[in-house]
């Protein structure tokens, strides 16, 4: 299943660390050809800042928010696990 994986690039976003937390995500899914990565323009949710999407195949997208390392890496594997 293809996965599309969008990182907020929001000023408050940004100001909670989301280009590291891009760039963490583009480390983690390296070599895996189901899954692309994206900067997203601010989602609006600025008070649940940093913020992450993520599309499956079937086009249902789910929302994350408050996200840290640990958090991003949890939700990448288990989401994206074949």
């Amino acid at each position: 299943m293809k996965y599309r994986i969008r990182i907020c690039q929001g000023v408050n976003c940004q100001n909670h660390l989301s280009e590291d937390l891009f760039r963490h995500t583009k480390k983690l899914t390296s070599g895996n050809p189901n899954i692309e990565i994206e900067k997203r323009n601010c989602m609006n949710l600025c008070t649940k800042s940093p913020n992450m999407e993520i599309i499956d195949g079937t086009g249902q997208s789910t929302i994350y928010n408050k996200l840290d390392y640990k958090k991003l890496e949890y939700i990448i594997n288990d989401r994206t696990r074949n």
